[in-house]
């Protein structure tokens, strides 16, 4: 299988010569800091890009569900005043009445007696 007496790992050691000094770790950690920072970099943005739309979207819920309830709140007072103007003359007319009654009660009725005193 072998042409001479050398062995697989002899084989291996003349063909596959990997150099690892400090200067190809350092090149190389330099190298994967700075794909980190830039990976860093385009997540951030693509974060703040999905923060920012997502609010643009909360505001405009927000401001429909405060129309709604504005339009809520104005029927309400509107059904309100209808109810109040059909009571309205009723009350008057009750007004007018429980105060006949109190002027009335207020006066002393002129009795006999107290007209033989004078």
């Amino acid at each position: 299988f072998f042409q001479d007496d050398t062995t697989r790992y002899e084989l291996s050691q003349k063909h596959n010569i990997m150099i690892i000094d400090a200067k190809t770790v350092a090149v190389t950690s330099v190298v994967i800091a700075v794909a980190f920072y830039w990976g860093l970099g385009i997540i951030r943005k693509f974060a703040l890009q999905i923060a920012q739309e997502n609010h643009s979207a909360m505001m405009k819920q927000d401001e429909a569900e405060e129309q709604q309830r504005l339009k809520k709140e104005r029927n309400a007072d509107a059904a309100a005043a209808a109810a109040f103007a059909k009571v309205e003359p009723m009350l008057k007319v009750s007004n007018v009445k429980a105060s006949s009654k109190s002027e009335n009660a207020e006066t002393p009725a002129a009795t006999p007696a107290a007209v033989a005193d004078v």
